[in-house]
């Protein structure tokens, strides 16, 4: 009997889980949201936040998902189907980032050259950063074995060697640089002049900064 009973409340607590997760996909679709790899499984995933890999040193998202705004990930796609034709693609490092994880990374980092300032007025998000509205992406360069290629820093560098002038890395770094930034810009993609990986949809201020969940 006991064991039957356990088995029913690990049974309940995996539904509650699921639940959960199903509300906050659709919470995000609902409010215009996609997931790229859904629609393009040559994308490559390393959600760097959802692991302690990252400069925190903290798992802060609690899935390794990517999620866009249709418009955002329609551009994506349409690089990643251009790089396909040379032989490359697109690793994705960070996408879609709830509010109050830019409060925690900026308690971390108060640097603006890296981390936007997060501000909340009255409950309302009055400045943060372009990922909470779901129109900013993290990318990396891989071959078509899915290699990661070399880059003149490494992701979440904040040091000059990250910024996109940076002229003292090899020059296969710089070259896989340059090669990311068309790829991107040719899709409407603005680059952040001091980091390499980061790319803004154009429109960006069309979206509002929002504070949903991930699912799990």
């Amino acid at each position: 009997m006991r064991r039957i009973l356990l088995a029913c409340l690990m049974l309940l607590a995996l539904c509650a889980v699921a639940l959960a997760q199903s509300d906050a996909e659709k919470t995000l679709r609902d409010a215009g949201f996609v997931e790229p790899s859904s629609l393009d499984a040559t994308l490559l995933l390393d959600m760097r936040y959802a692991t302690t890999n990252n400069f925190s040193g903290q798992a802060v998202y609690p899935s390794a998902r990517c999620f866009l705004r249709a418009d955002v990930a329609k551009r994506l796609l349409a690089a990643q189907a251009a790089l396909r034709k040379q032989g490359l693609g697109l690793k994705l490092f960070d996408c879609y980032r709830p509010f109050h994880v830019q409060e925690r990374f900026w308690a971390i980092v108060p640097d603006e050259r890296y981390v936007a300032r997060p501000e909340k007025k009255d409950g309302t998000i009055m400045v943060g950063s372009k990922h909470n509205r779901g129109a900013a992406v993290d990318v990396g360069l891989v071959d078509k074995t899915g290699r990661e290629l070399p880059m003149p820093s490494g992701f979440d560098d904040f040091t000059e060697k990250a910024h996109r002038d940076f002229q003292g890395a090899s020059a296969e770094a710089l070259k896989n640089r340059a090669v990311l930034e068309a790829a991107m810009a040719a899709q409407g993609f603005e680059p952040l002049p001091t980091e390499w990986w980061h790319f803004d949809g154009p429109n960006w201020q069309n979206y509002e900064m929002l504070d949903l969940p991930l699912p799990r």
